[in-house]
This record gives structure tokens, sequence and C-alpha cells, in this order.
């Protein structure tokens, strides 16, 4: 007790020193929080999250086992060629666009760590070479995979076929309407959204589905008229109605495609038959009327209705002095059907030709 023989401390001070005292011994009795388990579980929720690389730093204990760290994840986009402006993932640039959008700016989510946005996003990252392997890919290169299964992979900015052939996706230049059709590459087969179930006439120079690739649909379907023709099938064209029979490929399975379509439009009002019999035809290895470029005939993978009830803007145009108006006489009865089975429509071209229908899955969003 010689610490309490001091005159100078009174009742009160020694009271406060015990109080303290007990605090302390209190103090000393408690558990004390597990820091170690806090940063255990920390880091599992790190690893889960793929942020196991910012709170490397932070911790010392190593993500539990059984948890797989997940980062590095990547949209398996092709890259935009230099001078090319890019789009947000899923959209398209079309010719006076910058490219530039609201995504552009940054965004924070929770306290910066949770959330979208570029501050989140690694300095450096390596895109994913392979859209098939992960499901990336622009909204347009699934589309053109799910469209033709197995038939090819896209690699950073190529189309890859088993065969080796490669085709450029994008070769980087900015087209005016008419080097769409001439020059077209993969991704410019996207350029106009096709309008399924649209009474819109077309705007000028708007051609949905005319925009090829010559050399994909090679690669797809075959480069010689030898190479097709191995791959044609007989099919009946409206029997009901004395259609008679018609070459198509079976490639993708667009034999039985137009056979169902066959089916569903024999079914029509007897008002709507007129328009399908005689048909104009389907196989046919030529070029397209005033071009060097292969007709989708060519493959065997297209069909003319009855040319006494078509339009074509060659012929039209002639008559109207050099302008385009619209015209058809093809009822939107008809088209429906060949739409619902995976055939866009002639129909809806500036450069317009109703009675052509051609097999292009990619174009039609219930397709794919």
């Amino acid at each position: 007790m010689a610490e309490f023989d001091d005159p100078r401390r009174d009742r009160r001070t020694i009271r406060a020193m015990r109080r303290a005292s007990r605090r302390g011994l209190a103090a000393q009795a408690a558990p004390r929080p597990d820091h170690r388990l806090r940063r255990r579980r920390l880091a599992g929720l790190a690893a889960a999250i793929g942020l196991a690389p910012l709170l490397a730093g932070f911790s010392p204990v190593p993500v539990p086992s059984g948890v797989a760290p997940v980062s590095g994840i990547t949209a398996a986009q092709a890259p935009v060629p230099a001078g090319k402006p890019s789009a947000p993932l899923g959209e398209r640039v079309r010719p006076g666009q910058t490219g530039g959008s609201s995504d552009d700016q940054p965004r924070r989510g929770f306290f910066g760590l949770f959330g979208g946005g570029r501050d989140n996003a690694p300095a450096s990252t390596t895109p994913a070479t392979t859209a098939a392997a992960t499901g990336g890919g622009s909204a347009d290169q699934r589309a053109l995979l799910n469209a033709y299964p197995g038939a090819f992979r896209i690699e950073g900015n190529a189309v890859v076929f088993p065969s080796g052939t490669r085709v450029p996706w994008d070769d980087g230049r900015r087209k005016s309407a008419a080097e769409l059709l001439t020059d077209g590459d993969v991704e410019d087969m996207f350029h106009y959204p096709y309008p399924a179930g649209s009474s819109r006439p077309p705007g000028r120079d708007e051609d949905p589905g005319r925009v090829r690739s010559d050399a994909f649909f090679k690669a797809l379907y075959g480069a010689s008229e030898g190479a097709v023709r191995a791959n044609l099938r007989a099919v009946p064209w409206v029997p009901k109605l004395g259609g008679g029979t018609l070459l198509v490929t079976t490639r993708f399975g667009v034999d039985e495609k137009l056979e169902a379509v066959s089916r569903d439009l024999e079914r029509l009002p007897s008002r709507f038959h007129k328009y399908l019999v005689p048909p104009a035809g389907t196989f046919n290895w030529r070029a397209i009327a005033g071009t060097n470029r292969l007709s989708v005939h060519s493959y065997g993978a297209a069909i003319d209705i009855n040319t006494k009830f078509t339009n074509y803007w060659r012929w039209d145009a002639q008559q109207a002095g050099g302008t385009i108006p619209y015209r058809n006489q093809i009822p939107a009865e008809i088209v429906a059907v060949f739409e619902q089975h995976c055939f866009v429509w002639g129909g809806r071209w500036y450069h317009y030709d109703t009675m052509h229908f051609e097999y292009r899955p990619e174009l039609l969003r219930h397709c794919h």
C-alpha cells in the first residue's frame, strides 16, 4: 500500500485510480478480435470477385484452398484498327459518328471497389483471342457465331475456318454506301440493322442484308460451283400447288428451313398462292447483275418467287429517270413466313428486289 501513503492523494483520486485499474483488467480479460481470420475472409472475398491483385499487399495470408481466383476477365472483342472510331460493346458506329458515348466517362462503384467503369480496369489488359471459347466478342460477332454453329471461330480480327482460311472481320476502312456493297467485310454485313416485321419503306441507300463479304460466303458454302453442288438437295416447293423441286444447300439445314417455309406458305389462304408459283429458282452460280460479286443464289441459299409480281430497282429506276421510288406487291404475310424461318427479304432494301429471299440467320435476332 506504499503507493497510497502519499498524503496528497485524497479519496476521490484513489477511487478514480481504482476504476481505471478495473477497466484495464476487464480489457485484458475480454477476447480480442482475430485479425488473421478477418484477413483470410477478406482475401477469400477478393479472390471470389477478382480483386485479389488489388489486395496482394494487404495480407500475407494465402487464398484458402478451393476458392478459384477470377481475374483478367475481358470481352473478346475484335480490336479496332487505327483510324476507325470504336464503339461501346454491342453498339454500331455509323458514318458521321465519333464512336464516343457516356460510357467514356469514368464510373465508380461502392467506395471505388465494386461496379463498372474504366477506374476499375487494370492499366493494361490482354483481350481473349477466341470469342467462341469465351462467349465474348461484340454483339455482332456473337450473332455470327450462333447463326452458323461450329463453322468457324473468331480470333482477334479474323474469322478462322477449319480449312485454315482466315477472313478479316474488319478491314479498317470507312466506306460509302456504294463501297459497302462492292468491298464489304464481315463486320460491314451488320452495318444496317435488319427491320424484321417493319412496314416502313427503306431509307436512302439502306440495304440491310445486301451487304456481304464474298470471301466469307465462299469459305462458308464453297469457293467453286462444284464445291457448292456437292451439298445441294432437291427440295419440294409448295407441292400442293405444283411448285416442283428446287436445289438448296444442306449446309446449316437451309434445305430443311426452306421446306418449313413451303409448308407454312401452303397453309395461307388461296389468294396468296399466285405469288409462290411458278418459282424463279434457287441455285444458280452467277454474279449479281452489274457486278463481279457472287449472288447468294450461287450458294443455293436463296430463292426467287414468282417474277410476275415482283419489283426490281433496276427496272423501276430506269422508268423513273434514275431515281428509285419504292414499289412492292409481295404481301406482308408471305414475308413474315420467310423471316420466321431466318430468310431476309430483298424488299427491305433501298435497292429492292421483292421476289428475293436469302438465308441470313445472323441478321434476325430470333435465329441466333
